[in-house]
Parts: C-alpha cells; structure tokens; sequence
C-alpha cells in the first residue's frame, strides 16, 4: 500500500507575491471613491475610457443644467460636482406620493494616472449626459532625458 500524496504548494514567494498584486488591485480599486453617498447626496453613473489618444468620461446628470455643474483636475484627479435642487410642489395642496429621482449635491472624482493636457480638455452636456474629453500628452512614453555627467578634478 501506498501512502497517500500530498499536492504540491507554490512556494512562499510566489504566494507573497500574488498577496502583493491582490493588495494594490484593491487600492487602485478604492482610489475610485465608489462608496455609498452621504446623506442628501447621490452618486450618478459613469463611463471611463480611451479612445483617439483622450481620455473620456460620460456621466449621466439627466435634468442639469451645465451651470450646476463643474468639472475640474485637482490633486491629480478630475473632480466632477453638481448638484439637483429640491423640488417642491407647484402648489401647497400638491403632495408627492412617490420621490425616487435623486437630488442634492454629488461628487465624482477619477484618478488621472497618465500625462493628461488638461489646457486642451472639453466638457460637453447633451442629452442628460456630461461628456468630458481629455487629451493625452504625445510622446511621452519613452522619451529619455540625459542627466550629464561631469568630472570633477582630481586633488
């Protein structure tokens, strides 16, 4: 009779290194601020990706208007913040019987983590949707700086 086989573990460093990649997966993951709203706020939905060499972020704020609404990069991250005023009855006899749609201040913000020419971004509102394009530094990647080196005199 054989003794059973015992299966074979990775060794620790490989595990040591997938808790490694699992822990900053979850940090880039947090950086995206996609906890619940505070009280009277309301966290619209939206759309990141690249297309043409820019940056795009679509953000559903159906019903704003573009002055209460501001887009800007603070900090290394574009900020996206607006707010839905209260509505109120047109009358006083006029009670709402159901109110899902949300309102009150929202803030989105998304990390920028590629050189971005923020001089050259555009902000559209059409349709409900907050479309903001930001353009991508060209050549960037690669480019070498020389520091040059200079010999001091022998004492």
């Amino acid at each position: 009779m054989n003794p059973p086989r015992r299966s074979i573990r990775a060794p620790l460093s490989e595990m040591a290194i997938l808790q490694r990649e699992i822990n900053e997966l979850f940090e880039r993951l947090s950086l995206f601020d996609r906890d619940e709203p505070a009280a009277g706020q309301w966290c619209p939905s939206l759309d990141v990706y690249e297309c043409r060499g820019a940056l795009q972020v679509v953000i559903e704020v159906p019903g704003l208007a573009p002055d209460a609404l501001r887009v800007s990069v603070k900090d290394g991250a574009l900020l996206i913040v607006g707010e839905r005023r209260e509505r109120r009855p047109a009358s006083a006899e006029t009670a709402f019987l159901c109110m899902e749609r949300p309102q009150g201040r929202f803030t989105r913000r998304i990390p920028l983590d590629m050189a971005v020419d923020i001089a050259k971004a555009e902000a559209r509102l059409a349709g409900g949707l907050l479309t903001i394009s930001v353009p991508r530094v060209k050549d960037r990647r690669g480019r070498e700086s020389v520091i040059p080196v200079h010999r001091e005199r022998d004492e």
